[in-house]
Parts: C-alpha cells; sequence; structure tokens
C-alpha cells in the first residue's frame, strides 16, 4: 500500500487547487491520500514558529494515528509552509521513512532536514518573502534534489489572475509528478 499524507500551511488548505490536483493524480497512480486539515489550530495569536510547529506537528500525531504509515510500502508526505516542519518533524520522530515534496519551505524546515531525509523536490515563489529562491535552489543542489522557481509568485504560488494561477498550478503539478516518477524510475536502475 502507499499513502500520501497531505500537510497544509497556515492559511493554505488542503482544498487549494494545487492539492486538490496532485490528490487527483496520485490516486490515479494508486496512491491512498490522507489530507490533514488544520483549520481547527488557531494560528493567528501564536507568536512564534517553533510553536506554531509544536501544534500542528501535535494534531498530525493525533489525526495519523490510525494510518498504519509503518505498515505501507511507500509513504510520501505533500507538505507547504508550515507543513513542511511539520511532516518532516513527523516523519523524524515518529521514524517514518517518508518521501517529502517541500512546497515553499522556509529556512527552519530545511534545518530538519538530514542525510537521511528523502527529499523529492522542493518548489518555491520567486518573491517568496520567507526565504530567497537562490537559498532554496543552492540547498536543493548541495543535498540531491531539484527545486522549481515560479516566476511572479510569492509565498502562496499564486497570482491575482485567476487565469495565471491554474496555468502555474498546473505547471507546479506537473513538476512534481515528474519528480516522482523520475525518482521511481531510479529505483528500478
Amino acid at each position: 500500500m502507499r499513502k500520501a499524507v497531505f500537510f497544509p500551511g497556515t492559511g493554505y488548505t488542503c482544498r487549494e487547487a494545487l492539492f486538490l490536483r496532485l490528490q487527483s493524480l496520485l490516486e490515479a497512480r494508486g496512491w491512498t491520500v490522507v489530507p490533514l486539515e488544520w483549520s481547527s489550530i488557531p494560528f493567528t495569536p501564536i507568536e512564534t514558529v517553533e510553536e506554531a510547529g509544536a501544534i500542528a506537528l501535535g494534531f498530525a500525531i493525533c489525526s495519523l494515528e490510525g494510518e498504519d504509515l509503518d505498515g505501507c510500502d511507500e509513504v510520501l508526505f505533500v507538505s507547504k509552509s508550515l507543513g513542511c516542519i511539520s511532516a518532516l518533524k513527523y516523519s523524524d520522530l515518529m521514524s517514518i521513512a517518508a518521501r517529502h515534496v517541500l512546497l515553499t519551505p522556509t529556512p527552519d524546515a530545511l534545518a530538519l532536514i538530514s542525510p537521511s531525509t528523502d527529499v523529492e523536490c522542493a518548489v518555491i515563489g520567486d518573491t517568496d518573502p520567507l526565504m530567497r529562491s537562490a537559498d532554496l535552489v543552492s540547498y536543493g543542489r548541495n543535498h540531491s534534489f531539484p527545486v522549481m522557481v515560479v516566476d511572479g509568485v510569492g509565498h502562496s504560488l499564486k497570482t491575482g489572475d485567476g487565469e495565471s494561477t491554474d496555468r502555474i498550478t498546473g505547471e507546479i503539478v506537473s513538476f512534481v509528478i515528474d519528480s516522482l516518477e523520475a525518482c521511481d524510475l531510479r529505483q528500478w536502475e
């Protein structure tokens, strides 16, 4: 069995078009998708990334308790922003050998990547205020994973124009699926 867990950001739910399109394509490829929902977490009064990450991690532990990730043949964590921190901490804490797709990771998330962390790919906007895209590209090069830099967008990976955002979403989805398939092919070489 293959399970993909979606870890959203604080203001970016699993109902966003990017997550919905990835979910659809992964399910078509035989993955069971488990979307986490942070809507019950009151992030607004939380002052630090560490505190928000700890709350989200606790929520993930409770939400995934019955998912038997240890019994899966493959586990994929698709995460966005704060979700990257939660996914990386969860896989380390629970000793889950997950593959990671990092959408707009923050420097705090990159600090959690160890030599044994399996990062498939990462995506960032070229105007992301939380991390310079050049820094993520360099990090990805040094840790052997591809990084897509999306021109003209910030941390949300969206523009003010629905048609443009839809095109960008399609490009990101293609990049992620291509990265996952390239990894699958390398495993058979």
